[in-house]
């Protein structure tokens, strides 16, 4: 199996939003399926509990998955975003840096991040991790809303 992991990142910053949309679903893709099929099944169903709003359910498994697979960015992402969810933001600040670690250009945890420092009102801090998932998601006007939020709040 090809990774085109770099040709997609590249992509992110098409003029084409058709192309930065393919690129984007691609790259979550390759990210759900980097430790394998078995760690790939358990994800998704940890991504179902958190659609189910079971919370504490999708916790559970994805600090089992994390055990279990310390080294799967995506494992990390998830338990981020259900800690985050459960308004545990400095534990979801944890993860999203174990996330990054092992991925820098994981926008979407570039994107937890500055949420969860928004929460804490660590604006600056926020708005740098914001400029980051813009840095790989030029066109991200999300991100830009959150960067311009948190200017409004320093001001």
């Amino acid at each position: 199996m090809v990774d085109d992991t770099d040709k997609y990142l590249r992509d992110l910053a098409s003029g084409h939003p058709a192309i930065r949309d393919k690129a984007t679903h691609e790259l979550w893709g390759l990210w759900h399926k980097q430790a394998g099929q078995r760690a790939e099944e358990r994800l998704m169903d940890g991504v179902r509990l958190i659609e189910t709003r079971s919370l504490d359910k999708a916790e559970k498994l994805f600090l089992n998955l994390v055990a279990d697979y310390p080294d799967f960015p995506e494992g990390h992402n998830k338990l981020a975003t259900v800690f985050y969810l459960n308004g545990k933001f400095i534990d979801s600040i944890k993860e999203c840096r174990s996330s990054l670690t092992l991925n820098p250009n994981h926008f979407g945890a570039w994107n937890g991040l500055g949420m969860c420092l928004y929460n804490l009102g660590k604006y600056n801090e926020a708005i740098e991790s914001f400029q980051k998932a813009l840095q790989i998601q030029p066109h991200s006007t999300g991100n830009r809303q959150l960067i311009a939020r948190c200017r409004g709040k320093l001001n």
